[in-house]
């Protein structure tokens, strides 16, 4: 049997260690087939990064907005005093004139386009016409049809000074793009018409090729006569990502062999005093911008990442109909960024973004300039190394961990990984603003983790099933079940471990069993056996043998136990109270009566016997102390004996007494030994114990005559106390003579 269960063993650990290969190399091919899907599928991670991106940024505190970049909104109260959109342009001359007169504004900026001439100058032309047919003269005629709205416009965006417009490419097309053709909208020039578009005044170009950018074939500027009066023109061209959501600025485009430069950056330059605008070009794109000696991070394709400040209407705006009319304190808007917009529901222009799907563009335009007057940027890596690198790691050990440890350690592995990399990669953003990756990492980890899981739930049944069935023909039930879930907790030949051993018996079996019928004897022992194994096994103890009235358990083996020592005291406090109970309700137990003892202490665990019998047991010197104990407890008349250290191992709270130190039989070292009697709590009084305690402090402290006073007062009243009798006849006739420690010598098992 020895040799078949040692087989059986290696056999079991063997198929236990190809398992873990087997495992381990699945998971090392689910993290194969993630890169492969990555480099094969990346529009999908890459939404699912943005979606997880929008949540990492905005699902918490946000920044505010600086407060110096302000938008005149064309918003419904403005339309119902104004008028009907589209304005005349007379009524722009007079939002830039209080701009200018009234609130001193630093910088306007329009979000709206004059790429067309106002509708009533056409009116005023064709007046003129007839008007000049019936030959009037001309002072007369300019009298009758009144000012030009778009010169009077031009005029006051002459005189602000500080006035950037916007022109729109109608034709922007990925770099590498063979269809260039013109999209023939009216006034669209593929030619840059002087005065041109704001262009980088730096553009160092490394030696190479052209770098891949996106590039634009047309542009739709301002009319002329407000071309020439504003201080640049810029482009407001905004593109989308996957999920149409915006959530970047293009910081240049290509166009007519210029590069040109976009409506927030033209802005940050006016008032930064016409700083300079700098772009770094390589082979393989945009390698830096910077506006104002401040270095705005793009991606190689020249996008800066917008960080939001909220939801719209976060940035501070206010209605033009109330600028005009000044009815804004002066305060708000005096010496600030202010850009022209329509907010109005009904006249479209919004957008989707991650703070909301109405988001009116020019507002994005401010949060642009916000971000690069604040320079709290938000960056992508120009490569995904620490992405794909941490993917790698993550994906590697959770497979090794998966395939080596248990479910629940796996698990925890998995849940510190992903938190471990997901932390990190928030402090980044939240440092230094790098917006690294998280879903292909994290997805790596818990597709591998399922998937090991899913095969480690199919294959470790069969393997379980394996093992339960090899041996349970020769180990407990209850140590099989232990070696299924960790079959390395079993060491054939034997360890040494650290173990708590309990020794319990029926105190005068020998003269229950005479006056028994056996019949009755059996099933009195059968009720009894259940009622204290199962207390035992419900601590976590293991019942080695059960022999006529005698268990023998013990805790720490084949696996370990928390506070074994605790477990085994609570599991013999159990069996006692589980025996008052026997004897209140059933009368056969009415004259029984056990003996407990414990010890903890080294002992050697394992598989012991021969060739026809073979055991999974406890042996050594701590087995035999217990088992001593448990029969001195006849001498000392009480129900449960612990060795000192099993006490003080345990950390509990119970009430006990010292009894001193016994010599047991084939032990030559003295054993301190102490009397468990219940729980704190659970109904007896402490105070007997308490001062049968301060009983051995006198006698420790000398003072042994007061402690047999002491002694024979408690015995007058506990007569039946034989603790207390073995102390008084200990201390003798001469008390004064006495040792300080008590020291018990029994013959006898």
């Amino acid at each position: 049997m020895a040799a078949r269960a040692s087989r059986v063993t290696r056999g079991a650990t063997s198929l236990r260690v190809r398992g873990h290969k087997r495992t381990i190399a699945l998971g090392l091919l689910v993290v194969v087939l993630m890169f492969i899907a990555r480099d094969r599928r990346p529009d999908a991670f890459e939404f699912l990064d943005l979606k997880v991106s929008d949540l990492r940024m905005y699902s918490g505190k946000v920044t505010p907005p600086t407060g110096v970049v302000d938008i005149a909104a064309i918003d419904d109260t403005s339309i119902d005093e104004l008028g009907q959109w589209v304005w005349p342009r007379a009524i722009f001359a007079r939002l830039w004139t209080s701009l200018k007169d009234y609130y001193q504004a630093s910088v306007i900026a329009s979000d709206v386009m004059f790429s067309e001439h106002d509708e009533t100058d056409l009116e005023r032309s064709t007046i003129a016409e007839n008007l000049k047919a019936l030959n009037l003269q001309p002072a007369a005629i300019a009298q009758a049809v009144g000012t030009s709205g778009d010169l009077a416009l031009a005029a006051a965006i002459k005189a602000q000074g500080e006035t950037i417009l916007p022109y729109f490419f109608e034709s922007v097309f990925p770099a590498g793009t063979k269809n260039t053709a013109a999209s023939h909208v009216v006034g669209a020039l593929s030619k840059i018409r002087e005065p041109g578009p704001l262009v980088y005044n730096i553009v160092n170009q490394a030696p190479g090729p052209q770098p891949p950018l996106f590039f634009a074939t047309e542009y739709l500027p301002p009319i002329p006569s407000l071309n020439e009066a504003a201080k640049s023109i810029a482009s407001v061209n905004i593109d989308h990502d996957l999920d149409g959501a915006i959530r970047d600025e293009y910081t240049v485009l290509p166009f007519d062999g210029a590069y040109c430069v976009p409506m927030f950056l033209a802005v940050v330059r006016a008032v930064t005093n016409d700083s300079a605008l700098v772009l770094r070009l390589d082979q393989f794109g945009v390698q830096g911008v910077s506006v104002a000696g401040e270095n705005v991070p793009v991606d190689l394709g020249g996008h800066m990442l917008l960080r939001y400040r909220g939801p719209q209407g976060t940035m501070p705006r206010f209605s033009v109909s109330d600028i005009i009319d000044h009815k804004v304190p002066r305060a708000n808007l005096a010496g600030h960024i202010v850009i022209i917009g329509m907010t109005a529901t009904g006249l479209g222009d919004r957008a989707v973004t991650p703070v909301g799907d109405e988001m009116p563009r020019v507002e994005i335009h401010a949060t642009a300039i916000d971000n690069v007057l604040k320079g709290d940027f938000v960056f992508k890596p120009r490569e995904p190394t620490i992405e794909l690198a941490g993917g790698a790691i993550i994906g590697v050990s959770i497979a090794i961990a998966a395939g080596t440890v248990s479910a629940v350690s796996s698990l925890i592995a998995a849940l510190l990984l992903g938190t471990g990399y997901f932390a990190f990669a928030q402090y980044r953003l939240d440092s230094i603003g790098e917006l690294i990756g998280v879903v292909f990492p994290l997805s790596t980890l818990w597709l591998t983790y399922l998937a090991l899981v899913s095969y480690r739930y199919a294959t470790e049944g069969r393997e379980k099933r394996h093992l339960r069935h090899a041996f349970e023909h020769y180990l407990h039930p209850e140590v099989i079940e232990s070696l299924v879930a960790k079959p390395e907790g079993l060491k054939l030949g034997g360890e040494r471990r650290v173990m708590t051993i309990l020794f319990a018996d029926i105190v005068n079996y020998t003269g229950l069993s005479e006056r028994t019928d056996p019949a009755a004897l059996v099933a009195l022992l059968n009720d009894y056996m259940t009622k204290m194994t199962d207390r035992i096994l419900e601590s976590g103890g293991v019942v080695d043998k059960i022999r006529g009235d005698g268990i023998m358990a013990f805790w720490g083996a084949p696996v370990e136990v928390p506070n074994q020592t605790g477990a085994a005291i609570d599991a013999a406090l159990a069996m006692l109270s589980e025996l008052r109970a026997l004897q209140k309700n059933d009368p056969r137990f009415k004259d029984i009566d056990i003996g407990i003892g414990i010890a903890t202490g080294e002992a050697i665990v394992g598989n012991f016997g021969g060739a026809n019998r073979f055991d999974y047991s406890v042996i050594g010197d701590t087995v035999n102390l217990a088992s001593r104990l448990e029969g001195l407890t006849r001498h000392f008349k009480v129900h449960l004996l612990a060795s000192r250290q099993t006490l003080n191992d345990s950390h509990g709270k119970y009430i006990a007494r010292e009894l001193g130190l016994v010599k047991v039989k084939g032990k030559e070292q003295l054993v301190p030994v102490v009397e468990v009697a219940a729980h704190e709590g659970d109904g007896v009084d402490p105070a007997f114990y308490h001062r049968f305690a301060s009983v051995i402090d006198l006698i420790h402290k000398g003072s042994a005559a007061n402690a047999k006073s002491e002694l024979e007062a408690m015995y007058t009243e506990h007569p039946t106390d034989e603790v207390v009798r073995l102390y008084i006849e200990k201390l003798g006739h001469d008390p004064a003579n006495a040792p300080s420690e008590m020291v018990f010598e029994f013959d006898t098992k």
